[in-house]
């Protein structure tokens, strides 16, 4: 992420947080996060923020995380596990189960590149 996209998702947060008549520390708290941390990512600090930290933030506050990974442009998502590594860090899943949450990830995926090549070349016509 760029220092300007750091920035741009730290001032929203601060607003966000003020809008609810929030001061960091409390915010700090709701979310799970340190003070340290939040107020360095206000300010634009971190260009590589955790992506559970700012969906926790995203969620005490009341804001689409979308509206995160936008302003990012895909850096967000892009440093999350994959399935198989979160189902298996997350969940106590058998190893047939991760396979099946992993086949059923797969075709959800394959549906939708499939419905947006469709509609790409509709547009296009």
């Amino acid at each position: 992420m760029t220092q300007a996209q750091a920035q741009r998702i730290g001032r929203m947060i601060a607003v966000a947080r003020r809008n609810k008549g929030w001061s960091t520390r409390r915010l700090s708290l709701e979310a799970g996060v340190t003070h340290t941390w939040l107020f360095k990512l206000q300010q634009g600090e971190y260009l590589a923020p955790a992506p559970d930290r700012l969906t926790r933030i995203a969620e005490v506050l009341g804001i689409d995380p979308e509206r995160f990974e936008r302003i990012a442009k895909g850096h967000v998502s892009g440093s999350l596990p994959g399935v198989r590594t979160y189902f298996r860090a997350k969940y106590d899943l058998s190893a047939e189960e991760i396979d099946q949450i992993e086949r059923t990830v797969a075709e959800v995926q394959h549906n939708h590149e499939r419905r947006d090549a469709h509609d790409n070349s509709h547009d296009q016509a």
